[in-house]
């Protein structure tokens, strides 16, 4: 009987190489977590400091369309006072990023479609600092699930946000500050429906930004024939009053200063515009008729 005799197995390296082969080709790949991690530009901070944490998700290829999570802050040592999410990858916030709990921010939402990226917007977080120490801010409860139509969970790891507060009070720049007069970014609301979202109804989404002192609110407006409703005070996303689509929709930003931007979107049924040609034509039509109906009786006179 003979043996068949492969050249590169044997003593020594031809004997590693075939190891080495055998792991790339029994061992499984390794599948890499999503990142969640909390920046600033610095980590160092006096007291009285206000500073500006972001946080951020890296997908690490795949495509995420859900994602949970709380971010834990030392509430002794810091003051949330504002956060921020113009411009998040999340497009539908099921649980808006926020404080119901000192020291816990938490949030919870989706993006229809799904996202993916490197470095992937979420939301900011204004902290002002009132004791001198270090201190972490974390990531707890998170949960990130993929966009595979099933919603398969994704491990996620976290990068902490690791700060020293000095016992410097910090001084305020004396220089003069001019007054916001700039409006905020011009943006593009959308309209869109989702059979997941929002009971299947039709919505409007929309985000901006400021480059004064930030977007305070949102107003929606729907109006129809002319006749106009009213803005009301609302967040992203706005479910439509009108689910036919024949209005027009008004979504207004406006910034801490007072400053407004507006934008249109026209009707999105595709028969509406006709069906206002039609109208107008015949009331065109009638009003024709009458004239020439009437005209000559005053001439007669």
């Amino acid at each position: 009987m003979t043996l068949v005799s492969w050249p590169f197995i044997g003593p020594g390296k031809n004997m590693k190489k075939f190891i080495l082969i055998l792991l790339i080709f029994f061992i499984p790949s390794i599948s890499f977590a999503a990142i969640v991690s909390i920046s600033a530009p610095k980590n160092s901070f006096a007291l009285s400091e206000d500073f500006l944490v972001q946080v951020f998700i890296n997908t690490e290829g795949k495509n995420i369309n859900a994602l949970e999570g709380v971010v834990d802050y030392p509430a002794d040592f810091l003051e949330l006072k504002e956060i921020q999410d113009c411009n998040s990858s999340v497009n539908f916030w099921i649980e808006k990023p926020g404080n119901v709990t000192p020291g816990k921010v938490y949030f919870s939402g989706i993006t229809a479609g799904g996202f993916t990226g490197d470095k992937k917007f979420l939301f900011n977080m204004l902290f002002h600092t009132k004791k001198s120490g270090k201190e972490t801010i974390s990531l707890e409860n998170l949960a990130i699930l993929q966009n595979d139509g099933v919603g398969t969970k994704v491990s996620g790891t976290s990068l902490n946000f690791n700060f020293i507060v000095s016992n410097e009070v910090y001084k305020k720049n004396n220089e003069s500050t001019r007054s916001d007069v700039i409006a905020p970014e011009d943006f593009n609301p959308i309209v869109g429906k989702d059979a997941d979202l929002l009971n299947g109804n039709n919505f409007v989404a929309f985000s901006t930004t400021d480059k004064g002192e930030g977007v305070d609110h949102y107003e929606v407006r729907e109006t129809f024939w002319g006749i106009e409703g009213k803005y009301e005070i609302t967040q992203s996303p706005y479910v439509l009053k009108d689910q036919t689509l024949k209005s027009t929709i008004y979504v207004k930003a406006v910034d801490k200063s007072g400053n407004e931007r507006i934008e249109k979107i026209n009707p999105q049924n595709r028969w509406a515009l006709l069906e206002q040609f039609i109208i107008i034509a015949i009331i065109l039509t009638a009003l024709v008729f009458l004239f020439k109906k009437v005209w000559p009786k005053f001439t007669e006179r």
